[in-house]
């Protein structure tokens, strides 16, 4: 799991930030806009994600994850418990939080329009429940490597996601969390992998698919 010395030494390693005092907290912030607070005493981190980010994070894993009460939750705020969090999450998300601070960078010659990137409605398990749509090619690409890992052997939800961002995280464009939970759950929607039902919980690859 992550510790706050952990937080503090990640976030202050990102580009054009600085920490300040914030009432009973730390706060950093990078072009003059804050993306992150910690509350050491309480072992909880607040960061600024995108609302799609936060949805998947509050609702695939609501033990670690909650939007921040009033309106701060509705601008995508979102709480961390430091405890309970993985530390690879903690490393995605507030690099996350901090890009969403970077200034856009004005393009000075106009470039080609690009074709929009053929994109995937991937499943959940729970019918009742939404997942979301991304592009066809990252799909393909972390559904690739999740099934070569649970190909080795079962792992915890914890272990296959820390083993798909060690895979991944030099070459993939994007949060793997949030991508590895995405099609996680697809896959496990269209009967790919499933669950072991084991104390603690593991994934594995559906019997008729282990050829894959």
């Amino acid at each position: 799991m992550a510790t706050a010395a952990s937080f503090i030494k990640t976030a202050l390693s990102l580009t054009e930030v600085s920490a300040y005092p914030h009432f009973n907290k730390t706060a950093f912030r990078a072009y003059k806009k804050t993306f992150a607070t910690i509350d050491e005493a309480a072992m909880k981190v607040s960061l600024k994600l995108t609302e799609a980010e936060q949805s998947v994070y509050c609702l695939l894993r609501p033990s670690i994850a909650s939007p921040a009460s009033g309106a701060w939750g509705k601008q995508g705020w979102t709480v961390f418990d430091l405890q309970k969090t993985p530390a690879a999450i903690i490393r995605e998300t507030l690099r996350q939080a901090h890009s969403h601070v970077q200034p856009v960078k004005k393009k000075t010659v106009k470039s080609p329009v690009k074709k929009a990137a053929e994109q995937i409605q991937t499943l959940h398990p729970d019918p009742s429940k939404t997942n979301k749509r991304i592009a066809l090619a990252k799909y393909a690409f972390i559904k690739k490597e999740l099934l070569a890992i649970l190909k080795m052997q079962p792992r915890t939800h914890t272990a296959l996601m820390e083993a798909l961002y060690q895979r991944v995280k030099d070459v993939f464009e994007g949060g793997v969390q949030w991508y590895g939970e995405t099609v996680k759950l697809d896959l496990e929607a269209r009967k790919i992998i499933e669950r072991t039902g084991e104390r603690p919980d593991r994934y594995r690859l559906v019997r008729r698919n282990k050829n894959l």
